[in-house]
């Protein structure tokens, strides 16, 4: 239990200090909207960005075939990425050692990552009968 109230600690310190990032981002961005030089190259940047998509779409318009054929392989390697993903944790999960090699000799091992992730409101019953055992 001492685990997991540490672990509801730091998430609330972490809450704390994003909780104040956001008003720092806030004070820089309000400084940023007065800043005249500043709002003359976003729109600078914001015209070459149009002029940067119209030149690649001009590109892929000359070549559709091979357009098609990228986007098509974007699509299989996000779903060979989640089946690799899949089936590494399929291995974990069974107490596998997950590696892989590549072509150069490379060796990858699993990285696993979690995250929290709201999930709606706690009952406070439920809560303080939790932290009172």
């Amino acid at each position: 239990m001492a685990d997991l109230n540490r672990l509801q600690e730091i998430h609330n310190e972490m809450h704390g200090k994003k909780h104040r990032r956001k008003e720092l981002a806030q004070t820089f961005k309000d400084e940023l909207a007065q800043h005249a030089r500043y709002q003359e190259l976003l729109e600078e940047m914001e015209t070459l960005k149009i002029e940067k998509s119209s030149i690649e779409n001009l590109v892929r318009e000359t070549a559709p075939k091979d357009a098609a054929e990228l986007e098509d392989l974007k699509v299989e390697i996000k779903a060979d990425e989640e089946l690799l993903s899949d089936l590494a944790m399929t291995l974990i999960m069974q107490n596998e050692i997950v590696e892989l090699v590549d072509e150069q000799l490379n060796r990858y091992v699993a990285h696993m990552l979690v995250k929290f992730k709201k999930d709606g409101m706690v009952d406070t019953d439920k809560q303080k009968k939790s932290t009172e055992a």
